[in-house]
């Protein structure tokens, strides 16, 4: 058997096209930035959780977006609301020691968006996310910075649900 170079360095080149081909066929595309609709051009971002993470990621993805971040709410602007805003440790199963094997982080936000006209745009509803993570004894001390991981991870992407949220906003406004 012999071995060609050319087939090797064609095959290296394909690779790349293929995954392309395949993702294309899937309908994958990215996700690109928000385009704002004029009524949400200049927001609020309102939160339970005034100093935490979370309004200040959406803030400033809504700037990257295009927005400017209005100091108070008033007329002409509009308001993203971010109410019941928590995070909470639940015990997800225990082993025949009685002891906890995994837990639960339950990241919880109740959404609602008004338009700078003060029009209701999506009723407030919640998003939920949930995460799991197993516990063990022998490796206690990793435990609360693997918590702490945990954490971080969902309040990035709680910040991008929300996002996803306001986008399906602005393609409704938008049509």
């Amino acid at each position: 058997m012999s071995f060609d170079i050319r087939h090797s360095i064609f095959a290296k080149a394909a690779l790349p096209l293929f995954a392309a081909a395949l993702l294309s066929a899937c309908g994958f595309h990215l996700r690109g930035e928000i385009k704002l609709a004029p009524s949400l051009q200049r927001v609020i971002v309102i939160s339970s959780d005034p100093g935490g993470p979370l309004k200040r990621s959406v803030e400033d993805a809504m700037q990257r977006a295009g927005a400017t971040i209005a100091p108070a709410a008033g007329e002409g602007v509009g308001e993203i609301r971010l109410t019941a805003v928590g995070m909470q440790t639940l015990v997800g199963s225990v082993g025949g020691n009685a002891r906890v094997n995994e837990f639960n982080m339950v990241y919880h936000v109740d959404l609602e968006i008004v338009d700078g006209a003060g029009k209701t745009v999506l009723d407030k509803q919640p998003i939920e996310q949930t995460r799991s993570y197993t516990f063990d004894q022998t490796q206690a001390i990793g435990t609360g910075a693997q918590q702490d991981v945990i954490r971080r991870e969902m309040e990035r992407d709680m910040a991008q649900a929300v996002m996803r949220k306001v986008d399906a906003v602005e393609r409704r406004l938008t049509r």
